[in-house]
């Protein structure tokens, strides 16, 4: 039987563009999604609970290289309310799809890490700035050292059983298939909604110069798919995964308003929970390690994905 590449999260927002651009290029593929959900891609995604190490040793037989985009994230509202809610889940899929490719020999992992990983910085931050005698922001507190966990035992497993693995960590990605429900959704697609819905007054909590650096989805997937296709020799050594042209809240909201075409001003609201002030990354040693990439430019990754939302809907 022919290897095939295993994509975790297969319904999500990194795993939906990346399943739909791999079999485009025609690469044998399997596509994971959350058996308890709705299958965006009934014909391409198959159901797993990875929570469960069964279902993680089952999608991971004949795999040749897996990228893990299973994961459980929440918006602002419900970090601040249940900052601990991700934590079990998201080690629990993480520990058993590592073992479960030792298991199975799975040669290649390009896995997904996160940006909440960092400590507070006024920089865009680069890798081996990550001091671990620091917390991550207050805000990402439990996820951050989460995730600094798992990048640890991504390092133990690629030690122990030679297995490739590579550490990419994104900065905010944003665009089709994200979560744009209330709960769930992060400030971009939080945005978007409240502007096609005409929202009157359009508030934002915090203060208007946070800055942020946010990465088209599209761009992401190029940048995996180039990695799985060049036989990109991996390691596990953490590369920052960014757009590199940070922008603040207020710029971000009034391209969305205008994109939307909701002639509106931007209230915001100070006294309401703020965003952490800065998180930018640093993109030096992804350009030394994959050269120069294509970066969708802010405004244009914005129509894209109001374009989809219209069509697509949640």
């Amino acid at each position: 039987m022919k290897k095939r590449i295993l994509i975790t999260g297969g319904t999500g927002l990194v795993g939906s563009s990346l399943t739909k651009r791999i079999k485009e290029v025609g690469l044998p593929i399997i596509s994971v999604g959350h058996k308890g959900s709705v299958l965006k891609n009934k014909d391409d995604s198959l159901g797993y609970d990875f929570c469960k190490f069964k279902d993680c040793l089952d999608a991971t037989r004949n795999i040749e290289a897996a990228v893990f985009c299973a994961a459980i994230s929440y918006g602002v509202k419900k970090n601040k309310e249940l900052p601990t809610a991700a934590i079990l889940p998201n080690l629990e899929i993480f520990t058993g799809l590592f073992e479960a490719c030792a298991r199975n020999k799975v040669r290649r992992i390009i896995m997904l890490s996160s940006s909440t990983i960092y400590q507070p910085a006024g920089y865009p931050i680069k890798e081996d700035d990550l001091d671990l005698n620091q917390s991550p922001y207050q805000e990402y507190f439990g996820i951050g050292w989460t995730y600094r966990y798992l990048e640890q035992l991504a390092c133990l497993y690629s030690i122990t059983y030679g297995i490739q693995v590579l550490i990419l960590r994104p900065t905010n990605i944003y665009g089709p298939f994200d979560k744009f429900d209330e709960e769930r959704a992060h400030v971009i697609p939080s945005l978007i909604r409240r502007a096609l819905n005409k929202q009157e007054p359009f508030e934002v909590w915090g203060k208007p110069d946070v800055i942020r650096d946010f990465v088209f989805v599209g761009d992401v997937v190029d940048d995996i798919l180039s990695i799985i296709k060049d036989e990109v020799d991996l390691h596990s050594l953490p590369v920052n995964i960014c757009s590199g042209r940070p922008i603040s809240i207020k710029e971000a909201a009034e391209i969305i308003l205008e994109t939307c075409g909701h002639k509106t001003k931007v209230n915001f609201n100070s006294q309401k929970p703020t965003a952490i002030p800065y998180r930018a990354l640093d993109s030096s040693r992804y350009l030394k390690t994959f050269g120069s990439r294509k970066r969708t430019a802010f405004r244009d990754g914005i129509k894209k994905t109001v374009e989809w939302f219209k069509k697509n809907g949640e």
